[in-house]
């Protein structure tokens, strides 16, 4: 085993410390990689998170052949910044994205803040895992919801061989052929046909991709549209969880039916995956990362999508996707990779998708660094460093939430509230559902909590909401 030790800049709290990185020896077979995003995916939507009435086998499979972690995150609460987080080891911050990408309208009367403005693509700037794979010899294909821009800022410019889907989409027009608009994704049109569904052709090329690099080293980016709204399931499975659900209502009571649906149809196509890299003799030595985006969603969606919303709950999670509360940023984090991982393993460490950069490195043996750590160390058996987590969201959005920005270290969460000046401090071990302010119990917590937040976002060059000089109160 090589160790290189070298220093580095820690994330949390901005002070120099020296650690050791321990890669894969030299003389190992570097990993094929498969990471796995689905889209608004709630950490309370798997059965081995103890959903009780979804049912996803596969998953559930590849947590006991791999490990499962109890305490992973979303970089944010909303996609377009947690995708270019996890695609570049980046913090949201640092790739000016704070929020999903929908242009940067003025602040309306109603609100009573201004915020910043966000970058409506990713720089090209910026290094993402496949740029830093190509480096080290991998073949790389992206296949699903990129939200990260259009034009010259798709995948195919940074880093990937194949580009299968990714643009500025965030969302399709339907989960059922054509998908968007005829001809806006030939690639995905011409290889399909009336009936197909999404999340079985996006699968349906990512095998291709696999099937034709079986003999090379490769890195696929498969990322799921659902179960982002619209919340349409194959008919099939949503006739499954009707009868499931009985004289229960079918649509009302969450999880609803066709959320159900949509949540299986990801779990029987990561089976597929799993099932064909079995059948090329490649399971083995194929690191396989699956997670979700954003927390689920909990509440009514805009007015072209009322129906079938809310979809989901996330269980003794408070709020959901759009909020720094628990539910809007726990994530499912399930990782398989038998060559180094013994199986059966719950890790409660808290980590996040920023972290997938620097993990992947290290598995590949590379030098390349992001401001993530790496789970490496984790999937040995080993031990982290003690860090802070950050999320900042100094924006409205559909959801409900107001700016706000939160911080995690060990069992502590702080959140701050810009609007109204809050602080609220939390005891997650204690209080997973963040029902229980302590900050007037805590006051020496609370102040460290706040000094470690405060010298993160100064660290990081953070981007603060401002007064709203058209701000009209209701009286």
């Amino acid at each position: 085993m090589k160790t290189i030790c070298k220093p580095f800049l820690w994330v949390s709290l901005a002070i120099s410390l020296t650690a050791c990185k321990t890669s894969i020896p030299e003389t190992a077979e570097k990993p094929n990689i498969i990471l796995i995003v689905a889209d608004d995916l709630g950490w309370y939507d798997l059965s081995s998170y103890g959903n009780e009435f979804i049912e996803t086998p596969h998953l559930d499979q590849l947590a006991a052949d791999g490990m499962r972690f109890t305490d992973a995150y979303a970089p944010a609460p909303l996609c377009s910044a947690s995708r270019a987080s996890i695609i570049t080891g980046l913090h949201p911050i640092s790739t000016d994205i704070t929020e999903h990408i929908h242009g940067n309208p003025p602040a309306g009367p109603d609100q009573m803040l201004a915020t910043p403005p966000i970058a409506q693509q990713l720089a090209l700037e910026h290094t993402t895992i496949a740029e830093s794979l190509k480096d080290v010899g991998y073949e790389t294909a992206f296949i699903g919801k990129w939200h990260l821009g259009g034009g010259p800022f798709t995948p195919d410019h940074q880093g990937f061989d194949l580009n299968i889907a990714g643009a500025w989409n965030g969302l399709p027009k339907s989960f059922f052929y054509p998908f968007f608009d005829p001809g806006q994704k030939p690639e995905l049109q011409d290889n399909a046909k009336p009936g197909d569904y999404l999340t079985d052709v996006l699968t349906t090329h990512a095998m291709d991709f696999i099937k034709s690099n079986k003999d090379t080293t490769f890195f696929v980016n498969l990322n799921f549209y659902s179960p982002h709204v619209p919340i349409e399931g194959k008919e099939d499975l949503v006739e499954k969880y009707r009868r499931k659900r009985g004289a229960d209502s079918a649509v009302t009571k969450l999880p609803n039916i066709h959320y159900a649906a949509m949540v299986e149809s990801i779990d029987q196509n990561v089976g597929r995956i799993v099932q064909q890299l079995q059948e090329l003799n490649l399971e083995k030595n194929t690191l396989i990362l699956f997670t979700s985006d954003n927390g689920g969603l909990h509440v009514i969606s805009t007015p072209a999508f009322i129906k079938h919303t809310p979809p989901t709950y996330n269980g003794v999670l408070r709020e959901g996707k759009g909020f720094v509360y628990e539910g809007g940023i726990r994530e499912p984090l399930v990782v398989k990779w038998p060559a180094v991982i013994e199986g059966k393993k719950v890790e409660q460490t808290p980590v996040t998708g920023q972290d997938f950069y620097n993990t992947i490195m290290d598995a590949v043996g590379s030098n390349a660094r992001a401001e993530g750590s790496s789970l490496l160390p984790l999937f040995r058996g080993e031990s982290m460093e003690d860090r802070g987590l950050l999320w900042h969201l100094p924006h409205y959005n559909h959801q409900g939430s107001k700016p706000s920005t939160a911080y995690r270290e060990g069992d502590w969460k702080l959140i701050y509230t810009y609007e109204d000046s809050l602080y609220q401090l939390f005891n997650l071990d204690q209080d997973l559902a963040e029902s229980n302010d302590l900050s007037t119990d805590y006051p020496e917590k609370l102040e460290d909590l706040k000094t470690k937040m405060d010298l993160e976002l100064k660290r990081l060059k953070a981007k603060f909401p401002t007064p709203n000089p058209n701000y009209q109160p209701v009286n």
